[in-house]
Formats: structure tokens, C-alpha cells, sequence
């Protein structure tokens, strides 16, 4: 690695612990590029060398965290796939949903502070959108899940691997802002079951 390449990783590690801590005191939305910047101790054109909002490079950081959740996700399935029993099924989805759930816990400042109501929209988006992706994946790579009619369209088959995933995505979001808007000490095992009881059983049929 070379010194400008080991310049970048600094800045870019200085960036990553510069907008999680300030996103803890107050809301990303409100956040400025040159607060970010002088917390990292750079310029603000330097910010912008690496990120084009606050907003973007906070979605960016905790994004390659539930990445790693998904890649892991992925390994799970592969791993039990052509053998996976009901149970075996269920199992991957309840690491998966307690993986999430640690994400959250990992970054609760930020996700508490951004919760008025609800989630602030750049973080709901973003854990909606990964949820989505996942399971719209899952469900592109294993069609036969989905309780659909026999000759579904192809692109029918798509549409609705994608509405089935978000609505997940969706839901997910929620029971997360019901978990975190309750006041601690906090039910560890609340978000876990809501995700368990409320998925329908063929989310964890073994995958054909």
C-alpha cells in the first residue's frame, strides 16, 4: 500500500468515526458537511472527495456493515440449500433477523437519535432497502417459494419477488421503530419474535 493510498484510509476511517459520532448528538439530516469535516480534523473539499452529503457518507458507512449481514445471509442459504429442513430454514432467518437487530444495538445512539415518530428517513430507507435487496434476491434465486399460480409471467414473477421483499423491508422498519421507541431496559427478544411470528410460513419453506 502506498502512502497515498494509506492517506485515504486514514481520511476515510477519520470520516467513518467523525459522522457516526455526530449523528449520535443530532439528526443526519441536519448534519453539514464542514461540521463533519472539521470533526475528522480535514478540509471541507477534502468531505467531498469522499462523500457528497453527510446524509450520503452516514448510508455509506452503516451500509457496508448490514452488506457483510447480507453476504452472510447469502452463505447461510448456499450452505443449507438442496438439504435445508423447516427448521433449518428458520434458523437462517432468525441469524439473519438477530444479525440486524445487532447492527441496531451496535449504532444505537444514531438510530435513537434519529427516531421522532419514527425513523428519520435516510436510515428507514436505507435498513428498508436492504431488507428489500436480501430477500428479493433470495426469492430471484429460489422463485419456487413464492405461493403464486402455476404460468405466472416471468416478469410477474419478478414484480412479485420485489412487492413480497419490500413489504418485508417495510415491516421490518416498523418493528425495529416500535423496539427502539420503547424505553430501556429493552426486551432483547421483542424484535426477534415480532419478525419470527409475523413472517408467513413460506418464507422458510426449504428452499426447491
Amino acid at each position: 500500500m502506498t502512502d497515498v493510498d494509506k492517506r485515504v484510509e486514514r481520511t476515510a476511517e477519520a470520516l467513518r468515526a467523525a459522522v457516526l459520532e455526530l449523528a449520535a448528538e443530532q439528526d443526519v439530516a441536519a448534519l453539514t458537511a464542514s461540521a463533519v469535516a472539521a470533526r475528522a480534523g480535514i478540509n471541507r473539499a477534502t468531505f467531498y472527495d469522499h462523500a457528497a452529503s453527510p446524509a450520503d457518507l452516514l448510508a455509506r458507512v452503516l451500509g457496508a456493515e448490514l452488506d457483510r449481514i447480507r453476504a452472510e445471509f447469502d452463505a447461510a442459504v448456499r450452505q443449507v440449500a438442496g438439504h435445508a429442513t423447516h427448521g433449518d430454514a428458520e434458523q437462517v432467518v432468525a441469524r439473519y433477523t438477530g444479525a440486524l437487530q445487532a447492527h441496531v444495538e451496535a449504532h444505537l445512539p444514531v438510530y435513537e437519535r434519529a427516531l421522532e415518530g419514527g425513523l428519520s428517513a435516510p436510515l428507514a430507507r436505507l435498513l428498508a432497502d436492504h431488507v428489500a435487496g436480501t430477500l428479493t434476491d433470495h426469492l430471484r434465486a429460489h422463485p419456487g417459494l413464492m405461493p403464486l399460480a402455476p404460468g405466472t409471467p416471468a416478469d410477474q414473477v419478478d414484480r412479485y419477488a420485489r412487492a413480497f421483499a419490500t413489504y418485508v423491508g417495510l415491516g421490518t422498519v416498523g418493528a425495529l421503530e416500535v423496539w427502539l421507541s420503547t424505553p430501556p431496559p429493552r426486551d432483547s427478544g421483542f424484535f426477534p419474535r415480532v419478525a419470527h411470528d409475523a413472517l408467513p410460513a413460506w418464507w422458510t419453506t426449504p428452499s426447491p
